[in-house]
């Protein structure tokens, strides 16, 4: 009977020897699979965000757009500080700009009163004068205008190749084939627009293009809602729309303006709120220009607005 409880005893330890160092590897193990799954997590957070950087650039290149027909833009920064120093520099430019440009009035000043008393010496009426300048800036802003086509066109031609460098990154993230179809189509529509070089035209087709970037941002998993984007859109379009008289849509345009900034809104953080409380004051400011239909005091409310979407755009970009 002892031999038996020995020879028990000697099994009860053989299977603690072998089985204790098992159950060490396997909660190893399973630690392993843990970190390893958070490792590949955080790798495919940073490819994702690595993929939004072609969405970004396509952003840009539509704002750009806006920006050369001098139409309502925003400022997309794609390369976080080396756009910060080039909208430095371009601040820097703009400011050198304004100096020569007042220095050379003030040199073109005495040659301009010495050209009025050369006018009134040969007989010339002031009036006729003035005629012969508003020609002269009417034939140089109508050259101006010409001249931005050929840019125009060109930024249109690397949209196209921005696209095409887009899709398989989106179909890769789940995109549908409607959204395809859609941002392809009106890429196509914006594209035939410019033959016809009205502006409010190819503003309004460009914007049209823009409605689909918010879908296209919700592909990816950033800290910026997509409805900030939505905002960009309604608000351009409110822009756009009351220059054309066309209060209607401009109403329904306000109205989903109002909706995105309700559900954004609730995603805000508390070091947001100075921004957040700019931002709705100055969209509760459109709505009252939109409903008293003045077009011109719209224009300058829905920029306002812009500005602010913008100020909230680089609030989110300080987060990451």
């Amino acid at each position: 009977m002892q031999n038996i409880l020995k020879l028990i005893r000697i099994i009860i330890v053989t299977a603690s020897i072998v089985y204790i160092p098992m159950i060490m590897t396997g909660c190893s193990g399973n630690k392993g699979q843990q970190q390893n799954a958070e490792l590949q997590a955080i790798r495919e957070k940073q490819s994702s965000e690595k993929e939004s950087e072609k969405l970004k650039k396509t952003e840009a290149q539509i704002e750009m757009l806006f920006e050369t027909l001098g139409g309502p833009s925003v400022k997309i920064r794609e390369s976080g500080q080396d756009n910060k120093d080039s909208q430095q520099e371009g601040h820097e430019n703009d400011a050198k700009q304004q100096d020569t440009q007042q220095d050379e009035g003030q040199k073109d000043k005495p040659k301009q009163d010495s050209g009025q008393k050369d006018d009134q010496q040969q007989g010339t009426k002031p009036d006729d004068s003035e005629k012969e300048n508003k020609q002269q800036g009417g034939k140089e802003t109508a050259q101006k205008e010409s001249d931005k086509w050929p840019q125009v066109s060109s930024i249109i031609t690397k949209l196209h190749y921005q696209w095409n460098d887009l899709m398989p990154e989106i179909a890769k993230k789940g995109a549908n084939m409607k959204l395809v179809d859609n941002f392809d189509n009106a890429l196509n529509s914006l594209t035939e627009t410019i033959d016809s070089k009205d502006k409010k035209k190819v503003l309004a087709s460009a914007n049209k293009l823009y409605s689909y970037i918010p879908d296209l941002y919700s592909l990816y998993r950033v800290k910026m809602s997509p409805e900030v984007k939505r905002m960009i859109y309604y608000t351009r379009n409110i822009i756009l729309e009351s220059d054309k008289e066309g209060w209607v849509q401009v109403a329904k345009d306000n109205e989903a303006l109002e909706k995105s900034w309700s559900l954004l809104r609730n995603t805000l953080e508390k070091e947001q709120k100075k921004i957040e409380d700019k931002l709705d004051f100055s969209i509760y400011d459109l709505k009252k220009v939109v409903e008293e239909k003045n077009s011109q005091i719209t224009g300058i409310k829905g920029k306002i607005v812009l500005n602010n979407i913008t100020e909230l755009q680089k609030s989110f970009e300080e987060r990451e």
